[in-house]
C-alpha cells in the first residue's frame, strides 16, 4: 500500500506549521484509490486549522472527490514512519477511527467530523498512543468549499495565502504560482 502522500491532514501542519500538540507527529490521508471520473470538476476548499472559533493558519486545495474524501481519515506517521494498520478502520457517516502500530507502540488515530461535507464542515483530529491517557496530537480544522480551482491548478495542489508556489501533495513537487495570481 502506497504511503507517499501526504495530503491536506499533514500538509496544514507542513506549509504553516502550527496547531500540532506535538510536532513529531505527522498525518496523511489514505490515497486514492483510483483517477477521478473524467467528468469530475475538482473544486477548491480551504483548510482552516481552528483554536476555538479564530482560524491559526489557512491552505487553499484543489480536490476532487478521493482527496475529499481523506479531509476525515487520518493515517499517521510518527518521526516520519507509517503506522501500520491492525485491522479495517472503524467508520460511520461522522467519525472514522484505526489501530495501528510502529515497532511495538501501538496508537489509536481518530476523526470527529460535524458539519455538511458537501460544503462546509469541521473535524477533529486526534492520534493517542495506547499506553497514554492524553493525545500526542490534537488538532481541529474547518473545510470550507470555495468554488473552482484556480486556473493551472492539478488535483491534489496547494498553496496558503501569500505562497509563491503550489505544493503537489500527491507527489512532494513544487511548481510557481501562474503570474496572473491564479
Amino acid at each position: 500500500m502506497a504511503r507517499s502522500i501526504l495530503f491536506p491532514v499533514a500538509l496544514v501542519a507542513t506549509l504553516v506549521g502550527r496547531g500540532a500538540c506535538q510536532r513529531e507527529v505527522k498525518v496523511a490521508a489514505t490515497p486514492p484509490a483510483a483517477p477521478p471520473p473524467a467528468a469530475e470538476t475538482p473544486k477548491l476548499w480551504t483548510i482552516e486549522v481552528m483554536d476555538g472559533d479564530k482560524a491559526t493558519s489557512r491552505v487553499d486545495i484543489c480536490a476532487d472527490a478521493a482527496v475529499q474524501k481523506g479531509f476525515t481519515r487520518p493515517a499517521p506517521e510518527v518521526n516520519g514512519k507509517p503506522c501500520d494498520r491492525l485491522r479495517e478502520p472503524v467508520e460511520t457517516s461522522d467519525a472514522y477511527s484505526i489501530r495501528c502500530h510502529i515497532g511495538d507502540q501501538y496508537y489509536r488515530a481518530a476523526a470527529q467530523t460535524d458539519g455538511d461535507l458537501a460544503r462546509d464542515f469541521t473535524v477533529k483530529m486526534t492520534v493517542k498512543r495506547q499506553d497514554r491517557k492524553e493525545p500526542m496530537y490534537e488538532q481541529v480544522r474547518r473545510y470550507r468549499l470555495s468554488g473552482a480551482c484556480p486556473a493551472g491548478w492539478r488535483v491534489g495542489e496547494a498553496a496558503a495565502p501569500g505562497d509563491k508556489q503550489r505544493l503537489d501533495t500527491i507527489t512532494g513537487t513544487r511548481r510557481p504560482m501562474p503570474s496572473s495570481g491564479g
